[in-house]
């Protein structure tokens, strides 16, 4: 009996370390259709964001200015323009017009960098004449063509002035002269305003409203605004665009002058990027622009002139000239070394002295 139940407790015993059949542990099978492989050195790139240079707002806009352009909204929808996007760009604003509206500029670029050492400048000015009504569309139609296309700007500085002189644009009627019936494309400071602006207007232009020059030079708060836009930033080139005359005008170094291959090749090259766009040596006048920067200062000024107003064209007209406008930004001209000193209202008040320019 002790017998049998020795051998019965050896049995179980032996029983407990018997593996049981399949008692490995189950292997996890995939189906191939439903595996996934991590690809090697996988990288997430983070989302690649634009130079804090080449941001359109950069910085917040007053209140003044946004309200400012809520208005350009309005009238963007009364000729059918679509939005403005005014909003999405900051804006310096240092003074405004007669009626104040702020007289406002967008800057492409690096101007910290410009400051220390000089960038490929272009100054671009709509909205001189406030019955131009399709430059001003333009303005802003590059300013959204060059957000989109930020490789133009890069390495070079683009100033935009949309709205030169906006009270005349405002109007009911829009007029050629300001609030106070000036033409300020007659007002700049130029050598012979004195001598001859008054003159010209009464006898040549039969004292045409339209044209008048002002009482005395540097009078008008859009006139200031454009010197201190050309001192401050010391463009190598300006243009400005018009309506309706249907051409590309010149004012610059000329022949005797040792950069004047320069600027007139550009003319050139800006035509043939327009479709052959007529070119017109058309003359400078006392207190023009084109007179003041281009003639005196030898900065070469371009007179971009529209085919005309009509604003239901203007999609047609920046198509044209996209092409010119870039090849203009990016063109270099021999650099100017204008003072950057700006002109204080005491100065203005004194502007016959050509010594504080």
């Amino acid at each position: 009996m002790k017998l049998f139940n020795l051998f019965l407790i050896t049995f179980l015993f032996s029983c407990t370390h018997i593996k049981p059949i399949n008692s490995e542990k189950p292997k996890l099978i995939v189906k191939a259709s439903r595996a996934i492989k991590a690809p090697v050195d996988l990288k997430i790139e983070p989302k690649k964001e634009l130079p804090e240079i080449l941001k359109t707002l950069s910085f917040k806009n007053s209140d003044k200015v946004v309200n400012y352009c809520s208005k350009i909204d309005r009238y963007f929808q009364k000729y059918n323009w679509g939005k403005s996007n005014c909003k999405d760009y900051s804006w310096h604003h240092v003074r405004s017009s007669f009626l104040g509206h702020p007289i406002m500029w967008h800057v492409m670029g690096d101007e910290k960098k410009h400051q220390k050492d000089h960038l490929n400048t272009t100054l671009i000015l709509c909205g001189v004449h406030g019955d131009e009504i399709t430059p001003i569309k333009f303005c802003f139609d590059i300013l959204d063509d060059l957000k989109n296309t930020p490789e133009v700007v890069r390495g070079k500085l683009v100033v935009i002035a949309p709205i030169v002189t906006p009270d005349s644009f405002f109007k009911k009627y829009p007029t050629r002269t300001n609030a106070r019936g000036v033409d300020v494309n007659r007002n700049f400071p130029t050598k012979d305003w004195n001598k001859s602006a008054l003159k010209m207007w009464k006898h040549r232009y039969r004292s045409d409203k339209r044209r008048y020059p002002g009482q005395k030079s540097l009078s008008e708060q859009e006139t200031i605004f454009q010197v201190n836009l050309i001192k401050r930033y010391n463009p190598d080139k300006i243009i400005s665009v018009h309506a309706p005359l249907t051409l590309l005008d010149y004012d610059g170094p000329e022949n005797n002058h040792k950069h004047a291959s320069f600027g007139k090749e550009l003319l050139i090259q800006m035509s043939n990027k327009a479709g052959k766009y007529r070119i017109n040596n058309y003359p400078f006048f006392p207190g023009s622009l084109g007179n003041w920067a281009g003639n005196e200062r030898g900065i070469p000024t371009y007179t971009l002139e529209l085919p005309n107003s009509d604003w239901t064209k203007t999609k047609k007209f920046f198509s044209t000239f996209r092409k010119a406008i870039h090849h203009a930004i990016d063109h270099e001209l021999e650099k100017n070394h204008l003072s950057t000193k700006k002109i204080s209202n005491n100065e203005a008040e004194n502007s016959a002295d050509e010594t504080v320019l």
